[in-house]
């Protein structure tokens, strides 16, 4: 471990060293991984799946309506229903804004931990990890707002996700209290966007084909299996779960990539904690 260590902090890892370390990081983290999806996958996977079969829902009735009849139904009622619709986005997106955060600080200190080989009792992590909340959510209110902005222009949304992308680990590893956390990762970022956008989208396509083969699992089940409604929520709920599990090779890569370009810009003081060694 002492290798990867010194590669991470002493050198700018080009994208393959970046997902072969983060790949070891996280089978060696793969109990405490496990423990944040029972702790935070599961719960945040059932309020994603009964949102999304609300969605599903409304969808289907619009879907199977014809002109004629969508003209019938009183304004009222349409109106109704679409806020419905945008109250459940809007919850989808501040779970993965105010919530999911929680489990990435995480796992990306259980990563840096094993990095350096030190010990602080990983199945503290998401306990720890809870307490950088409230700096979660006043940072995340103004990260969602200029997001939702932004996605009305393509652009601009995808020019904010890669300018704050490190924005979490900034909280969570870097020590920043506020929305300094925003104006940091643009700091990472800067001169290097495209670069960063690249190492970005070669990360997401590595975990997307896992999330690929786990998903071409769960379609083989329900091919075996009596279907209803019951059992098409349980099985998005747990593919849900195992897409978190996916989303700790992520983290554990991202958090290789925010340790790497930190230390190579700004130093370690900012990484620097105090933690007993390994034995």
């Amino acid at each position: 471990m002492e290798s990867l260590k010194e590669a991470v902090y002493s050198k700018e890892l080009s994208v393959i060293e970046l997902i072969d370390i983060g790949f070891r990081l996280f089978c060696k983290n793969i109990k405490t991984i496990l423990l944040g999806v029972l702790l935070l996958g599961i719960p945040l996977s059932l309020l994603l799946t009964i949102i999304q079969f609300r969605l599903m829902g409304f969808y289907d009735f619009v879907m199977k309506l014809d002109p004629a009849q969508i003209a019938t139904i009183p304004t009222a009622q349409l109106h109704e229903q679409m806020k419905s619709v945008m109250v459940y986005q809007i919850l989808a997106m501040a779970i993965d804004v105010f919530l999911v955060p929680i489990f990435v600080i995480g796992v990306a200190k259980a990563t840096k931990w094993r990095l350096e080989g030190k010990e602080k009792g990983y199945r503290r992590v998401f306990a720890d990890a809870m307490l950088f909340e409230p700096i979660l959510v006043k940072v995340g209110i103004v990260y969602l707002a200029c997001v939702v902005l932004g996605a009305f222009l393509f652009f601009p949304f995808v020019y904010l996700s890669v300018v704050w992308c490190f924005y979490i680990f900034c909280i969570g590893l870097g020590k920043r209290k506020g929305l300094d956390a925003l104006g940091h990762s643009h700091m990472l970022v800067r001169g290097r966007w495209w670069k960063t956008l690249g190492y970005i989208f070669m990360m997401m396509l590595v975990t997307m084909l896992g999330n690929m083969a786990l998903r071409v699992v769960f379609q083989g089940v329900l091919h075996v299996v009596s279907v209803n409604d019951t059992v098409i929520f349980a099985m998005n709920v747990c593919y849900a779960c195992t897409s978190y599990f996916m989303h700790g090779l992520y983290v554990s890569m991202m958090t290789i990539f925010f340790l790497n370009r930190e230390s190579g810009l700004f130093g370690m003081q900012a990484l620097q904690e105090e933690e007993t060694v390994l034995e």
